[in-house]
């Protein structure tokens, strides 16, 4: 039970750039065991992706091993060739990636796509392939092990008809289907709401005991691997700073670097001195004045049995000039939904929408694009909100080609002055999506989203895909901007410390309808509502393992 699983000795890779190579590791050393669970923290581009896809054989094409060496199971498999890794990858060593909604193809049922990685791994172990019948039944037993209700219907569902957090347990399943003895889980909870975080964090401790897994967990939550892991590594920039015990590095944190990752880490409980930041902002502001209003807005969507399903239901509310309104609730609840409606991304089924007096609903064309440049969007998922053939530079240049009669090289100006905004090098212009990081690309479209100095942003889940000390500057400089520009926030999360802890007012949605809504901190000190009340125990959970107090 104790024997090493897996050993990475002395490794060290470089990446071949234009400008040269990069080494984005740089002499790693760590051991796991057989039944440990190893956590791996560090923030956006300090390599802890890159080091777990090696340890999978699937690292950047034109990455090179420089030196040291990584032993799986007493076999080397650091220059192991394409005919040992299919007996290996997806079999032995298997990964849970980030983003379900890019690892699942939209145009397959889920039954069929387990069943064919089923099917996929039987052809590489050289055995003979099981009929359908039986993968179908394989298939449905996964989907049961990972807490899914009735697996028999849900075979013959597709991605999109799923929630996040279903989804993400579609990919556990998937990951489970060559019954491997190593599991890797690249920000298994990002983007989930506090509990379903918390019931994928669960389902992951239960699969290690019930089925004896080794498992290597990536999180920029500190929470979430004070949750699960039993030891700890923290990285930056491409080294291991500290490792060991989880409960001795967290702690009694040794490395400087590691002392800042915990003190980034947002507290749901507020402190007094933080009441007192929170209203020395909301000073400035002046007397409320509405800038956007909804008034009894519906969407209604029709279901495959000839039905109608209610995403949001009789919603009204407003939001006031320089404000950071708050909406938070569960995966499925009605939050995104209601953000793109009031963007008019999405055309309710009935209800007004009002921004700065004007009715809005009905607009089309020409007065609708000239209304988007003052109202802004930062979507959930910067994977799927950047085009992978387009730069960087392009990108945040787009909303001013567009909407604009700039020069090229104003907007290149401009272009820069935004990178160094949001905390990015100005080179970045010239790279592409995939050669980002998931937080480096959520800052990006940070910086595109701000690019015409809009009125009111609307940002559904911007911090869910940052580490938590680049979250902390984001949401800094987010106070920071609304307070020199008097900007406006409808802002998504379901971060319930970080939403204490920008928002004024906010609104706590269930199944399409608002459920409590007021002042941010009396909705935090008296909730009303018992969902809002299990919302809060839910966060106070993850916040007091971040400090390891649970």
């Amino acid at each position: 039970m104790n024997s090493t699983l897996l050993d990475i000795n002395a490794y060290s890779l470089g990446i071949g750039t234009f400008d040269g190579p990069i080494h984005v590791l740089k002499d790693i050393n760590i051991t796991v065991k057989r039944g440990e669970t190893l956590g791996i923290v560090g923030e956006s581009g300090s390599g802890k992706t890159v080091l777990v896809r090696s340890v999978m054989g699937i690292g950047p094409s034109n990455s090179r091993v420089q030196a040291g060496h990584i032993t799986f199971d007493g076999q080397d498999i650091t220059r192991m060739n394409d005919k040992g890794w299919a007996k290996i990858r997806g079999i032995r060593i298997s990964m849970i990636f980030q983003d379900p909604m890019t690892y699942l193809n939209p145009l397959f049922s889920i039954g069929r796509q387990i069943s064919d990685v089923i099917a996929a791994h039987e052809r590489a172990a050289g055995q003979g392939i099981s009929s359908k019948a039986m993968r179908r039944s394989r298939t449905q037993e996964l989907l049961e092990q990972v807490g899914l209700p009735a697996p028999a219907q849900l075979f013959d569902q597709y991605p999109h008809q799923l929630s996040g957090g279903m989804r993400q347990r579609v990919l556990i399943a998937m990951a489970l289907a060559g019954k491997p003895d190593l599991l890797i889980a690249d920000e298994p909870t990002t983007a989930l709401d506090v509990t379903v975080q918390a019931q994928v964090l669960d389902l992951i401790k239960s699969l290690v005991k019930k089925l004896n897994l080794t498992v290597i967990m990536i999180s920029h939550d500190i929470g979430a691997i004070a949750t699960v892991a039993s030891k700890c590594a923290v990285m930056y920039k491409g080294e291991i700073v500290e490792q060991g015990d989880t409960a001795a590095v967290l702690s009694n944190p040794q490395h400087d670097y590691t002392r800042q990752l915990l003190a980034a880490v947002p507290d749901i409980e507020v402190t007094p001195a933080r009441l007192l930041a929170k209203q020395a902002v909301q000073d400035v502001i002046p007397a409320p004045q509405k800038l956007l209003e909804a008034v009894n807005l519906r969407k209604v969507y029709k279901t495959q049995a000839g039905g109608e399903f209610a995403a949001v239901d009789n919603i009204s509310l407003s939001v006031n000039v320089g404000e950071i309104f708050g909406v938070v609730g569960e995966s499925g609840s009605g939050k995104s939904t209601l953000a793109r409606m009031l963007l008019r991304l999405i055309e309710p089924t009935s209800g007004d929408i009002f921004f700065e007096g004007q009715d809005i609903s009905r607009l089309r064309g020409e007065p609708l694009r000239q209304i988007r440049q003052h109202m802004q969007f930062v979507f959930q998922n910067p994977h799927s909100a950047l085009n992978g053939r387009h730069t960087i530079g392009d990108a945040i240049g787009e909303p001013l080609r567009i909407q604009t009669t700039m020069s090229r090289r104003d907007i290149d100006v401009r272009t820069e002055a935004l990178l160094d905004i949001v905390q990015l090098p100005k080179s970045f212009r010239y790279r592409y999506p995939h050669e980002l990081s998931g937080g480096q690309k959520q800052r990006v479209c940070i910086a595109r989203a701000i690019a015409l100095n809009p009125r009111l942003l609307i940002l559904d889940e911007p911090t869910s895909a940052l580490d938590i000390s680049v979250q902390a500057q984001v949401l800094n400089f987010l106070q920071q901007v609304r307070k020199e520009l008097n900007l406006t926030y409808v802002f998504i999360s379901h971060d319930l410390a970080v939403i204490r802890q920008i928002c004024d007012r906010t609104i706590v949605m269930k199944r399409g309808k608002i459920v409590e809504q007021g002042d941010t901190e009396q909705i935090f000190l008296h909730p009303a509502e018992e969902y809002t009340r299990a919302l809060i125990e839910s966060g106070r959970v993850t916040s007091r393992a971040a400090r390891l107090r649970a």
